[in-house]
């Protein structure tokens, strides 16, 4: 039997830090778009308090949970016991991106992070910020059983050889918009066309939107009855 719960307890906190993989579900509001699951390893996942945890977001080709918390902020963690007993943790909650360069992601980094393998790593893009309002363990019972090898050494080889301007240039060609053309990597270091806090907040991501297609669609349709109803008031006068 499945037990949720309010907040994360002390032991449960302690496990979650154990696990060497975890997993990162977001989706758009647009229901015909692409609900996104994603697997992050490394030293990433921190416990803030008994409702909050953050993970330390490396650069990568996918951007889907920064588009998906820009737009509605909807996200849950899962993680699953491979070893030992069985146990699967989902943490449900509302998300935040603080990008790389900011205060407040200097502050997470510093308080949080020294320990991290990841610290020093370049190609930070974010820590994701998760306010968690419930929390559920079940059995994991058909989880199998697997050993950790080790981590795989390739995402932060490949990016030790980068410069930061290697780096900003990847988010302009890769990072800019989801797979639905929401917006998604905003910094200033990407030029001021791409920067959140200089570019206003129409953003031409949004145009490829299916909500928002939707949504001018209904307006064009309640133009076009509002004309039709006025030019039969009109014939008829």
């Amino acid at each position: 039997m499945g037990e949720f719960f309010d907040e994360l307890s002390a032991s449960l906190a302690a496990w979650i830090l154990k696990q060497k993989i975890f997993f990162v579900s977001s989706a758009p509001l647009n229901g015909e778009g692409k609900v996104n699951v994603s697997p992050k390893g490394y030293d990433a996942l921190r416990v803030l308090g008994t409702n909050q945890v953050c993970y330390l977001e490396l650069t990568g080709s996918g951007i889907e949970t920064q588009s998906h918390l820009e737009e509605n902020g909807r996200i849950t963690l899962m993680l699953c016991a491979f070893e030992g007993s069985p146990k699967i943790v989902r943490l449900w909650g509302r998300g935040r991106v603080v990008r790389v360069d900011t205060p407040e992601f200097d502050t997470l980094l510093e308080t949080h992070y020294q320990d991290s393998d990841i610290y020093n790593a370049t190609g930070k893009r974010a820590i994701i910020v998760i306010d968690v309002d419930q929390v559920g363990v079940s059995c994991g019972w058909a989880v199998p059983y697997m050993d950790f090898k080790s981590e795989r050494p390739t995402h932060k080889k490949y990016w030790k050889s980068k410069t930061e301007v290697d780096v900003q240039d990847y988010w302009v060609l890769k990072n800019r918009f989801g797979l639905d053309g929401l917006p998604a990597m905003r910094h200033e270091r990407m030029g001021p066309e791409w920067d959140r806090h200089k570019s206003g907040k129409f953003d031409k991501g949004l145009l490829t939107n299916g909500t928002w297609l939707a949504n001018l669609s209904l307006v064009g349709v309640g133009l076009a009855a509002g004309a039709a109803v006025a030019s039969i008031v009109l014939r008829r006068r």
